[in-house]
């Protein structure tokens, strides 16, 4: 029979989260020929999706809609978009999505498979979303959320993980996670991407930005938050930039927080290019606080660039590969003397390192690799042999 992908086919994009991942398995998908999965039909344009009216509303009136909506979410139910009969095996992408089609799922006979792509506990990055002013008034009924991961982790028949690692930080998120946990519903997959290439060259970039070519660059890109680690990355900073040759190359937009006020610290703000950005630098840095299991390390990997990672999450995964230009560090002074080491190893070791990264990839974490790993697990699932 047919297996469900539970995601509308018009919100694959290739970007972070579950859109992404997924984006990237429907091309892995039709690349191996296999064709017993479909997605949801499209759903068009939210008022959430709309850029424009975003920018009209008031910002009050925003975080007074979103904390009514999670207010109202442990009642809400949804009806199936399709006949969930029809199907073997459903393959939710958010818990959120699976406890508010509960209804329907509790006459579903099917294997109910879950993938929470969460970089915590889902629950608390819905209430990080809201003004901190709000939660402290509201946080008994906030409270009430828990119930949306424990349902779908309870009813899920199988829940998969990238790895092991990517588990951790539901632990650190979630004080009920250990009771709610069943090891036995867990088995693991490794995400792929598809292979990102510069449109622009290093010089280009370089030229563009005003960086001296000579210049030892350092790039991030994504959410300045705390928990991508952006706040870390400003703090070990000034440190780094001691030394004359080092530049901060910065992609994604500058909010909530904000960068360092230097010459050598340049924020481009948001691109639809970040491919470029990291190309322009000699060493990607990636601090998250806590992590899932970041596409954003699997790109800079199959754009062949050196990575410095926290030693979190899925990024720990990665230390398995003794890879010379994959370097995991625990806290700033770790992080400063990897950039320091690097910088003065040789260019010729640093290229040899950046074709091993982009080796892995290609073993590794392309779609075609991603998507043979995980039709085989699903077919294992739904014929429910043991795995």
């Amino acid at each position: 029979m047919t297996k469900l992908i539970h995601w509308p086919v018009d919100r694959l994009a290739p970007k972070g989260g579950p859109s992404g991942y997924l984006f990237g398995l429907k091309h892995g998908l039709e690349q191996n020929g296999v064709h017993d999965f479909e997605f949801l039909p499209p759903v068009g344009k939210s008022i959430e999706s709309n850029r424009t009216l975003q920018r009209v509303i008031p910002r009050r009136i925003k975080d007074l809609r979103r904390l009514r909506g999670l207010e109202m979410l442990p009642s809400r139910i949804v009806s199936a978009p399709v006949l969930y009969g029809d199907y073997s095996v459903i393959h939710f992408h958010s818990t959120e999505d699976m406890y508010l089609h509960r209804k329907d799922l509790s006459s579903y006979k099917g294997k109910v498979v879950l993938s929470s792509h969460s970089p915590c506990a889902y629950h608390k990055e819905l209430i990080a979303r809201l003004n901190e002013k709000d939660v402290c008034k509201r946080k008994p009924q906030l409270e009430r959320l828990g119930v949306i991961d424990e349902y779908s982790f309870k009813r899920a028949d199988w829940i998969i993980f990238p790895c092991p690692e990517a588990e951790e930080p539901y632990f650190h998120t979630w004080e009920r996670y250990g009771e709610v946990r069943d090891a036995s519903k867990i088995v693991y997959c490794p995400t792929g991407t598809r292979k990102c290439f510069a449109r622009e060259s290093r010089q280009e970039v370089r030229r563009r930005l005003g960086i001296p070519n000579h210049a030892f660059v350092i790039s991030y890109v994504g959410r300045h938050n705390e928990i991508k680690g952006y706040a870390d990355l400003v703090g070990a900073a000034p440190y780094i930039l001691e030394n004359d040759d080092v530049w901060f190359l910065i992609a994604g937009k500058e909010e909530p927080l904000k960068g360092l006020d230097h010459p050598r610290w340049i924020e481009v703000g948001w691109t639809d290019d970040p491919h470029s950005i990291v190309s322009a630098a000699d060493v990607f840095v990636l601090p998250n606080k806590e992590t899932y299991f970041d596409l954003v390390l699997l790109e800079v990997l199959s754009l062949g660039q050196i990575v410095i990672a926290k030693n979190t999450g899925g990024n720990r995964y990665f230390s398995q590969f003794e890879l010379e230009g994959i370097r995991l560090y625990d806290g700033d002074l770790e992080l400063i003397q990897h950039v320091d080491w690097l910088r003065k190893q040789s260019p010729s070791d640093q290229a040899k390192w950046r074709r091993e990264n982009q080796a892995l990839f290609e073993a590794h974490f392309t779609c075609r690799a991603f998507a043979e790993r995980y039709a085989r697990l699903m077919s294992h699932i739904e014929r429910n042999e043991k795995l």
